[in-house]
């Protein structure tokens, strides 16, 4: 019985140094970006927090970056906006709304996992990555921003798969991540973008992926459900169809980062 307590009490405070430590790392990320006025930091400490990754045998270690991308890419993400802030001198209200976002995601989304959770982790990981990179995208060239789109892709799109017990993972993760790249490399050339009074930039590629992303993921979800019905297929692809092109059509095509 005194083992057992012990073992109980171990394991609370195992979970109160998790949750201590993950809801100092946004503040410690914070103050890195602040003191140091550049990203590097902020990166390697957000590198270092997934030290968990390397804590298995070598040979697992692939497969543990693949498990934990999505959450590593959120991060990456959050310390590339929060240096957009801090280069654009935006103020320290700004840059502590971004830190609760992400202290919000260390603490309450990224433990779930829910079919739900799940969705809204790979949705608002690939929003939060596509509108950093594209925010970035004056300063890098081409290469940058197709490697980036594909890791994206396939990253959600594997963290939303293995949800499900698919066969074809690695291939459906694949082909996402080659949409997103080809949809990358034209918005690049042709980039559009939406002033939302902040110093980051609303990129149309963002938006874009939202609602093509949504309409592949009902569509999949409703096959594996056999719930798949021409008329569900139909006023799907209908609706999606038309948020594009409203996106498109109210787009200024003369307005570039």
């Amino acid at each position: 019985m005194e083992l057992l307590r012990s073992r109980i009490r171990r394991t609370k405070l195992g979970e109160i140094a998790y949750l201590g430590i993950n809801a100092l790392l946004p503040l410690a990320v914070l103050l890195l970006i602040r003191s140091f006025d550049s990203l590097y930091p902020a990166l390697v400490l957000v590198l270092l927090s997934k030290w968990r990754i390397l804590a298995l045998r070598p040979r697992f270690w692939w497969m543990s970056l693949k498990a934990n991308a999505v959450d590593l890419l959120f991060g990456i993400s959050i310390v590339g906006l929060l240096a957009i802030l801090q280069s654009s001198q935006a103020s320290l209200l700004m840059e502590l709304a971004v830190a609760v976002i992400y202290g919000g995601w260390l603490l309450y989304l990224k433990p779930r996992s829910s079919q739900s959770s799940i969705l809204l982790q790979a949705g608002i990981t690939q929003f939060v990555a596509l509108t950093t990179l594209f925010n970035i995208s004056t300063i890098v060239n081409d290469f940058v921003i197709i490697a980036g789109c594909w890791v994206i892709g396939y990253s959600v799109a594997r963290h939303v798969l293995s949800n499900y017990e698919e066969e074809s993972t690695e291939l459906f993760s694949t082909i996402w991540g080659l949409f997103l790249a080809q949809l990358g490399w034209l918005l690049y050339h042709w980039t559009t973008i939406y002033d939302i009074g902040l110093p980051i930039k609303l990129p149309q590629i963002s938006l874009l992926v939202i609602v093509i992303g949504f309409t592949a993921v009902r569509i999949y979800t409703s096959a594996r459900a056999s719930r798949l019905s021409e008329m569900m297929l139909r006023l799907t692809t209908i609706f999606s169809i038309i948020l594009i092109l409203i996106i498109i059509i109210f787009s200024r095509w003369d307005v570039t980062i």
